[in-house]
This record gives C-alpha cells, structure tokens and sequence, in this order.
C-alpha cells in the first residue's frame, strides 16, 4: 500500500466519525502523494459538502474536487451527482438540474457498457 492509500484510508477513519476537518487534511496529503488520486477527490468533494453548515465556504472546494473528478474521469456518475447536490444547497437549481442531467447520461452509459459485457 502507498503512503497515498495510506493517507486516504485514515482520512476515511475521520470521515466515519464526522471529524470532517482531519478527514479534509488527510484526504488532501493523499493528493500531494498522488495528485491523480480519484478517490481522494471523491472524499474530499463528500467531507466539504458534510461540512457545508459548519463551514459553508467548503462548498467552494467541494465543487472543485468533483470538477478535478469530471476532468480526470469524464463517466464518473457520482462526481456529477455530487455537483448537483452542493448546486441544491447553493439555491441554484439550473446549476445543479445541468449537474443532475449530466448524472444521468453517465449512469447510461455505465449501463449500455455493462449491458454489452453480458
């Protein structure tokens, strides 16, 4: 296992028990290992939404970890579920209905690609 992995499998430890801020630090020393660490970005996209109403200026970095997901992984369901959702709470609802389309035509392709493997 990587250091990467190792950061990030601790930060999910914090993440488990809500302590968002070391979840976030441990999530980001994952990327300074690996800055290509999807997952990484996945957790911190989830620990700044968690955090929004302690932190609402998170709701920044969230949106730019799931867009770093969007550009590293343009078929990644949950990086545009996830946009929507912060889109929800930013009160900007064509904002995150675009996200939530985007969402939904990933989930097919997901599943015509399935659909052709069996």
């Amino acid at each position: 296992m990587s250091d990467a992995d190792d950061f990030y499998m601790e930060a999910l430890d914090m993440f488990a028990e809500e302590r968002w801020q070391d979840a976030l630090a441990l999530f980001r020393r994952a990327l300074e290992v690996d800055p290509e660490y999807l997952d990484a970005y996945h957790g911190i996209a989830r620990a700044c939404f968690e955090a929004r109403e302690l932190a609402p200026e998170l709701l920044d970095e969230a949106i730019e970890a799931a867009l770093k997901i969007v550009e590293l992984d343009p078929d990644d369901v949950t990086a545009y579920s996830t946009l929507s959702q912060i889109y929800v709470w930013k009160d900007d609802k064509d904002t995150a209905e675009m996200w939530g389309a985007k969402a939904r035509v990933a989930g097919w392709k997901d599943q015509l690609r399935a659909d052709k493997k069996s």
